[in-house]
């Protein structure tokens, strides 16, 4: 992996996000459930579904961006 790829590593498996670069995701239990380009695009799709955890939600940064996490309550 370089520093420009980000990925997720879990003990179920590796997950690129690369092709998720500049949007928000969301992940239960360790896997992407959904994505949108804004966190309101992404909020609205989620309430449609429904888990038994909350979502997490993660922005993956673009190549030249660190990385933001956002804890949605």
């Amino acid at each position: 992996m370089t520093p420009t790829q980000v990925s997720i590593k879990s003990h179920k498996k590796d997950t690129s996000l690369d092709k998720y670069a500049g949007k928000w995701v969301a992940f239960v239990d360790e896997e992407v459930i959904a994505f949108g380009n804004t966190l309101e695009e992404l909020d609205k799709k989620i309430k449609k579904l429904k888990f038994k955890q909350e979502p997490v939600f993660f922005l993956v940064p673009r190549k030249d961006e660190g990385p933001y996490i956002l804890l949605w309550k």
